[in-house]
């Protein structure tokens, strides 16, 4: 199907049929103002397509749509429609200069006799590896899009490694491969060696997949490399858990190494780092030294990135109940072997910042937090409507926050990734169905946003 254009506000009800090759355009200017758009900051306006609500001078472009799009299975040569729940992006470039966006898809098998987070239903590619590859077999997957030079679609999509299991957050290394993290374990996963719960290393031109039983086996959401060279660790089970810290042997070996727990104490704002620790089960070991989750833990662990220059985290405590705790920001400082210091940099207040998840730094140091409502739609101030708020570089504080953008009829915004040269953000929204979008605005993310 070709690409229609539509205008925000300005098209009819009935074209919301034609939703998933919408591209949204706004007008460039603030009306009696004088100023750009990009000068000052905008309400989203109601995107016709139901999609996605942006600020004037904003437009995006829909990438794929799960269960329409084809994709072609690098492994078996078979076609499929593309799987649902697209989730973590990343951006990469092959020996011929060929840019691909990369995206990883959470879904979880259906299996006789295990109803627990079942994706029954959905548009899913299964397994396609012909030898055992240690995976669990299920229906996570990851596919690859070819992008042009302005980001739009440029071929035939490709799913080019399957058999994971829930593929949440991800990260990708400074040499240029792609880490995927396994939501939780499957529940019938029970006998060593455990082929699930993992993080795992994905090449994203060849597809091969490497389990990185170093990182542990836990709930994972995401990973972020600071600048001590160890890599921090969420864990996303929807309860008080802890965060992890993996110390590889070697830079490039995400294999081997040590792994230890953080016991933080939130009166003082400092925590310590436990282990080594059972890389099988890293959680119950925390808890046998005498750690338990509700006391050094955070209340359901999310997405967490480095700052710009790679000496402090961002981590997202996205709250559970969600009904009762809307969770917060932390920034993470002084890192070092012994610990950490943490403060909440954006405290959650339902009426605000509700349930912060996926985060991204702008090439401007503006950071990007993507609420993730859930099931909590009747407190929030919106309706329970998820936004994408922006908290300005430099700045702390709720009250300080933006909105960017708002997705209407339930959709969450997952995977944020933004392009090299700052021109274009790359968005998964999780909906019905979920689609992959490219943002593009009428300034470059690389400038600082309006305060």
């Amino acid at each position: 199907m070709g690409i229609r254009s539509t205008h925000v506000g300005a098209a009819p009800r009935t074209l919301l049929a034609a939703a998933a090759a919408a591209t949204v355009a706004v007008s460039l200017a603030v009306p009696g103002t004088g100023l750009a758009a990009s000068s000052v900051p905008s309400t989203p306006q109601a995107d016709a397509a139901g999609i996605i609500n942006l600020p004037p001078g904003y437009q995006y472009d829909v990438l794929a749509t799960a269960g329409e799009t084809p994709v072609t299975s690098t492994e078996s040569g078979q076609t499929f429609a593309m799987p649902e729940d697209f989730d973590a992006n990343v951006v990469v470039t092959d020996s011929g200069g060929q840019q691909w966006l990369v995206t990883a898809h959470e879904l979880t098998r259906v299996r006789e006799g295990e109803t627990f987070f079942g994706d029954a239903g959905k548009a899913y590619v299964p397994e396609q590896a012909t030898t055992d590859d240690g995976d669990v077999d299920g229906w996570g997957s990851v596919t690859r899009i070819p992008l042009s030079s302005n980001g739009r679609k440029a071929g035939p999509a490709q799913v080019i490694t399957t058999g994971l299991h829930d593929l949440c957050a991800g990260a990708l290394t400074p040499w240029g491969t792609f880490l995927v993290n396994e939501e939780f374990p499957f529940p019938g996963d029970t006998t060593k060696p455990y082929r699930s719960g993992w993080v795992w290393e994905v090449d994203p031109i060849t597809g091969a997949q490497t389990k990185l039983t170093g990182m542990g086996r836990f709930s994972h959401e995401q990973e972020a490399l600071a600048g001590d060279g160890a890599w921090y660790l969420t864990n996303d089970f929807g309860n008080d858990q802890f965060v992890f810290r993996f110390v590889p042997d070697s830079a490039q070996d995400l294999v081997h190494g040590d792994l230890f727990g953080l016991a933080f104490n939130k009166a003082t704002g400092t925590g310590t780092w436990v282990g080594p620790l059972d890389t099988d089960d890293p959680t119950a070991d925390m808890v046998s030294r005498g750690y338990s989750r509700s006391a050094y833990g955070f209340s359901k662990g999310e997405g967490i990135v480095a700052s710009p220059d790679g000496q402090s985290l961002i981590f997202t405590e996205s709250g559970a109940p969600t009904s009762t705790n809307p969770g917060r920001v932390w920034k993470f400082t002084d890192l070092t072997d012994e610990g950490l210091k943490g403060t909440v940099i954006a405290e959650g207040d339902f009426a605000t910042l509700s349930h912060p998840d996926n985060i991204r730094f702008s090439p401007a140091g503006d950071l990007f937090i993507m609420e993730d409502n859930g099931s909590a739609t009747a407190t929030k101030a919106n309706g329970g409507m998820n936004e994408i708020r922006v908290l300005p570089a430099g700045m702390t504080g709720t009250e300080n926050t933006k909105v960017f953008a708002t997705l209407p009829n339930g959709g969450e915004p997952t995977g944020p990734w933004f392009s090299d040269d700052g021109k274009l953000l790359y968005l998964s929204i999780q909906g019905d169905p979920s689609r992959s979008i490219v943002i593009r605005g009428p300034e470059s993310f690389g400038n600082a946003y309006p305060r």
